[in-house]
């Protein structure tokens, strides 16, 4: 349902797809923070009943407040606005593999959530399924994502210079909003780098060196962010889906750690 809706958004005319960018982008955010923030308590709560005594002031203090909030926030809101851009200059052959990779996914969670049952504690079984979920899933989608990509035609900028080749092809923003034309701008800018330095070092021993290196690396770096924030964002959606122990059970494992330690010890 989430694909048909960014697909359907992303093929809306201007200015109607730029106003709604930021409506699309709140909620987008919304739901990674709520991945991210579920994550981060679990790893959190896990840390502080590894080392901490239950009555300590500092189990307390440490469990987490508005600096981890504020920092998975920000984080959230930068992952929804680079998939979403990502996302308005995605090949048709990619969002296929998205639309494809929704049936593994129901299916991989399905089996990891099996795998821990009779392991984990009930309350937590969900919210520990998702955690893995986000990243296998992203190594595995990864894997379709760069093979997918490199297959792709690309425009022929063999032997051109770098700012050669951004000025032939370039293309200006049509958005009226600024924050969109600014983020398709880097993004044009980050695809042709990394397309260029591919097609001017493939093949050549001598000098692909340190620009083959680059290309890679901002190959992996620019698919792994963006599969990243596609898991969150799906497993946001599960953390919000309403079922019984998803984001209620997760949200304070840690009090409920500490009540458990404290019967125990009494």
């Amino acid at each position: 349902m989430v694909l048909i809706f960014l697909f359907g958004w992303r093929h809306l005319p201007e200015p109607y797809l730029g106003w709604l960018l930021l409506p699309v982008w709140a909620v987008a955010g919304c739901l990674i923070f709520a991945s991210s923030i579920e994550a981060a308590r679990l790893r959190r709560g896990a840390w502080l009943n590894q080392y901490l005594l239950a009555g300590s002031v500092w189990h307390a203090r440490l469990r987490g407040g508005w600096l981890m909030m504020s920092w998975h926030l920000l984080l959230s809101a930068l992952l929804a606005l680079f998939m979403l851009v990502k996302l308005l200059w995605l090949s048709p052959w990619l969002w296929l593999m998205l639309l494809a990779w929704m049936p593994v996914m129901w299916w991989l969670s399905g089996q990891i959530r099996r795998r821990l049952d009779g392991h984990v504690k009930p309350t937590l079984i969900k919210a520990l399924s998702r955690r893995l979920l986000v990243p296998l899933g992203a190594a595995l989608l990864l894997i379709g994502y760069l093979a997918v990509s490199l297959t792709l035609s690309q425009p022929n900028m063999q032997g051109m210079s770098w700012t050669g080749a951004l000025g032939l092809y370039m293309q200006e923003s049509h958005s009226s909003l600024p924050l969109l034309a600014v983020s398709e701008r880097g993004h044009q800018l980050l695809e042709l780098t990394v397309q260029w330095a591919m097609q001017n070092t493939l093949g050549d021993v001598d000098s692909s060196g340190i620009l083959g290196l680059l290309a890679w690396c901002l190959l992996l770096i620019s698919g792994s962010t963006f599969i990243w924030a596609w898991m969150r964002l799906l497993a946001g959606i599960a953390a919000f889906s309403g079922q019984r122990g998803s984001a209620a059970d997760v949200a304070t494992p840690a009090i409920q750690m500490h009540g458990a330690a404290t019967q125990e010890h009494k």
